[in-house]
C-alpha cells in the first residue's frame, strides 16, 4: 500500500509543470524526513531505504537551488591600473553594490564602483619584448683613419678612451697622435686598456709591470695563453685596465731653428730633365716617424764610424712623415738605399728617407711637413724594417739628432 502511495506521488510529479513539480517533490521529501525521524530508533532499515531512493532527487533539487541562486548574482566590473614607478599592474578587487536610486525615483538598483582603493592584487606587467644586455667584444678590432678623425673622435665612437687607443697603437702613432692620416690602420681594443705587441725577451711579468696590472690580468678570454709558456716575440696581447706612458695629445711648439736653419720662401729641383719647384722651409725639422726611438745605428755611431744617417725605429708599413717642407727630387730605387725619397726645401737642406715599403709621393710633388712621403720597410741593404734619415746641408751630411725638436 505504502509503495503504491509513494508511486503516485511521484507519477503525480512527473505530471505537473517545472515549478509545481520541484514544489511537490520538496514537500513530499519534507514529508518523509519528518517520518524517519520519529520512527529513527526504530526502523533503521526504512531509513536507509529512503536515502537509497530519494538520492538522485536530492541531488538534483541541490543543484537547482544553487542554478538559481547563481543566476541572481552580478559580477563587480573591474579596472586595472599600471604603475609605471613599479613596472607592474595594480588589479583592485570588487567592493560592495552601492544603492542609487532610478530616474523615476522607483526602486534603487545596485551600481558597482570602479574599485575598491584598499585592497588591490599586485603582479608583474608582461613586457612585449626581451630585453638583451650589451656584452662585451671578443676581439680587437681595426680601423681605418677617416679624413677629419682624431683620436678622441675615435676613442668616443667606439665607447672607450682615447689613452686606450693611443696605447694600443703605440708602433703605428710613434708617440705623435696628432700626425694620424686618413688610411692608418687601428687596432681598436674591446675594452680599456692596452693592445700589446711583444718584444724580444718580454715576459709576462715585466709585460704586467710595465703597465701596471697584475700578471693574472694577461691570462683572459682575449689571449690565448697557457700558464708558463713563453711569450714569442710579435705576439699580440690585450691587457685590460693597463695604463701606459703618458700621451702627448698636441705637437710641441717649434724647435728653435738648428744652426744654418732657416726658412725659403720656395723649394726647387729637377726630376731628370724637368724643374720643380714646391713649398718653402718652415725653418725646423719633425720627426720623420713622430718618434725619437732609435733601432739601430746612429750618425757616426762607433760600432759603424761611416754611417751618414740615423736609423729610426718603426714597423713594417708605419707612415713616414715629410720632416719640412718641400719638393720630392727623388722617389725610387736608391740601390743600398732601398726605396728612396729625397726632398729638397729650398734652403740648402735637403732630407733623404730610406727602406720604404712603398711609395706615397712622386718625384716633382710639392710636400708639406707632416705629409705622409711612403711606408717603413726594409728595402736595400737592411737587415729589417726601420728607416734610415739623413740630412743634407748643401750635400754635407749632419747628425739629425741636433736637428730634433
Amino acid at each position: 500500500m505504502e509503495e503504491n502511495t509513494q508511486e503516485s506521488s511521484l507519477q503525480a510529479i512527473d505530471d505537473s509543470g517545472p515549478k509545481s513539480r520541484l514544489s511537490v517533490l520538496f514537500g513530499h521529501i519534507l514529508g518523509e524526513i519528518t517520518a524517519i525521524v520519529w520512527r529513527w530508533g526504530n526502523d533503521r532499515r526504512a531509513v536507509a531505504a529512503f536515502v537509497g531512493r530519494y538520492s538522485a532527487h536530492l541531488a538534483i533539487l541541490v543543484l537547482a537551488l544553487l542554478i538559481g541562486v547563481a543566476g541572481r548574482v552580478a559580477l563587480a566590473p573591474v579596472s586595472v591600473a599600471i604603475t609605471p614607478e613599479t613596472n607592474l599592474v595594480s588589479q583592485p578587487v570588487a567592493a560592495e553594490p552601492v544603492l542609487t536610486p532610478t530616474a523615476a525615483g522607483g526602486n534603487r538598483t545596485p551600481s558597482w564602483p570602479l574599485f575598491n582603493q584598499a585592497a588591490r592584487v599586485v603582479f608583474r606587467k608582461a613586457q612585449p619584448r626581451t630585453d638583451i644586455p650589451e656584452r662585451v667584444r671578443l676581439e680587437v678590432i681595426t680601423y681605418t683613419v677617416q679624413s677629419g678623425d682624431n683620436i678622441f673622435l675615435i676613442a668616443e665612437r667606439f665607447g672607450l678612451s682615447p689613452y686606450s687607443i693611443a696605447w694600443s697603437n703605440m708602433e703605428t702613432l710613434q708617440g705623435s697622435p696628432w700626425l694620424i692620416q686618413p688610411g692608418l690602420t687601428l687596432f681598436i681594443p674591446p675594452v680599456d686598456g692596452a693592445y700589446h705587441t711583444v718584444l724580444e725577451g718580454e715576459t709576462i711579468e715585466s709585460i704586467a709591470e710595465q703597465y701596471q696590472v697584475t700578471a693574472a690580468a694577461l691570462y683572459n678570454i682575449w689571449n690565448n695563453l697557457e700558464a708558463g709558456a713563453p711569450l714569442r716575440e710579435g705576439m699580440q696581447l690585450m691587457i685590460p685596465g693597463a695604463t701606459g706612458e703618458d700621451v702627448e695629445w698636441e705637437a710641441p711648439p717649434p724647435a728653435p731653428a738648428a744652426p744654418g736653419v732657416g726658412a725659403a720662401s720656395v723649394s726647387w729641383g729637377a726630376c731628370g730633365d724637368v724643374a720643380v719647384s714646391g713649398p718653402g722651409a718652415l725653418g725646423w725639422f719633425i720627426l720623420p716617424t713622430g718618434s725619437y726611438a732609435v733601432s739601430g745605428w746612429y750618425f757616426g755611431d762607433p760600432r759603424n764610424p761611416g754611417h751618414i744617417g740615423l736609423d729610426y725605429k718603426c714597423s713594417l708599413g708605419d707612415p713616414i712623415y715629410a720632416a719640412d717642407n718641400g719638393v720630392v727630387v727623388f722617389a725610387g730605387w736608391g740601390g743600398g738605399y732601398g726605396n728612396l725619397v729625397r726632398v729638397r726645401h729650398g734652403n740648402g737642406y735637403e732630407t733623404y728617407y730610406a727602406h720604404f715599403s712603398a711609395f706615397a709621393v712622386s718625384c716633382g710633388e710639392p710636400v708639406y711637413q707632416g705629409q705622409v712621403l711612403g711606408y717603413c720597410g726594409s728595402t736595400g741593404w737592411s737587415t729589417g724594417a726601420h728607416l734610415h734619415y739623413e740630412i743634407r746641408l748643401n750635400g754635407v751630411p749632419q747628425n739629425p739628432q741636433l736637428f730634433e725638436p
